[in-house]
């Protein structure tokens, strides 16, 4: 059977995108078609009901990486996972034995970057910033540290692999390499990459063209991907979309108050500052 020996869980917003493409690039590496395969999730949704756990178990996951045999690494990267405790149970249990990789964003940012991608570029979430903020769980996403704490009870810390979004950001080159050697691959492949971001918060034109371009983005091969992405953004995208004065008003007054306390949660976990968080 072909698992993944690695698995990217998150979290959303938080350059899991990025990192999915520059990893699948690297030559001893084999990421899954789909970058966000869904097959642990905690429900049966529109990204995994043609395969998934809840129906299928496990020998159909395989499938997502049968071009994958004789990899040094192979890996999905599925950013929800981080939340999901399907995803916990079964991947704690798969005989590969994956390492997990966590990239985490400043809470406040991903959850102004995670509502404007939901409302300009995928158009699901149609509402006002104060609605928003009342859907189930939302506010929970960013309290990082507890949902590690699982992950640590269920797999164990020395398969974790936990990053902070912005000092990732500041040097890709040391990030991408730090993650290489954790996975035994030639760290020196990213000296001279070409880091370009994916997944971007850009305002669609057309959320239904869009739509149906991740429809068909798996079956594209990822060096494609690369020179097709560019000119699909400059023809259907209106730049990024920015947050109002009033949104950062709220921002400034709820949103990071209420996530005041995770910094310190967080750099008790990782047993060390975390300085780029404010």
């Amino acid at each position: 059977m072909t698992l993944p020996n690695v698995i990217i869980a998150g979290a959303p917003k938080c350059g899991t995108s990025s990192l999915y493409f520059w990893l699948a690039a690297h030559p001893d590496a084999c990421a899954s078609k789909a970058k966000e395969t869904f097959y642990f999730a905690d429900d049966v949704n529109r990204f995994n009901k043609g395969l998934n756990f809840i129906e299928n178990g496990l020998d159909p996951y395989q499938k997502h990486f049968e071009h994958c045999k004789g990899s040094k690494v192979i890996f999905e990267a599925t950013a929800p996972y981080i939340y999901h405790q399907n995803a916990i149970e079964q991947i704690a249990g798969l005989e590969s034995k994956p390492k997990v990789i966590f990239i985490l964003r400043e809470p406040s940012k991903r959850m102004m970057s995670q509502y404007l991608f939901e409302r300009y570029r995928t158009g699901r979430k149609q509402m006002e910033l104060d609605e928003y903020l009342k859907l189930p769980g939302l506010l929970q996403h960013g309290e990082y540290s507890g949902y590690l704490k699982k992950w640590e009870e269920a797999i164990g810390r020395d398969r974790m692999l936990v990053y902070i979004f912005e000092e990732f950001m500041n040097d890709t080159v040391a990030g991408m390499k730090n993650i290489a050697v954790n996975l035994g691959i030639n760290p020196d492949f990213y000296d001279s990459f070409d880091f370009t971001t994916r997944n971007e918060t850009l305002k669609m034109k057309s959320t239904a063209l869009h739509r149906a371009g991740l429809k068909v983005q798996e079956y594209v091969p990822h060096w494609l991907q690369s020179i097709i992405l560019p000119l699909y953004l400059k023809f259907n995208s209106s730049g990024k979309p920015q947050a109002t004065d009033a949104e950062k008003q709220l921002l400034k007054d709820e949103i990071v108050p209420y996530y005041k306390a995770e910094k310190s949660r967080m750099e008790e976990f990782l047993g060390r500052p975390i300085e780029v968080w404010n």
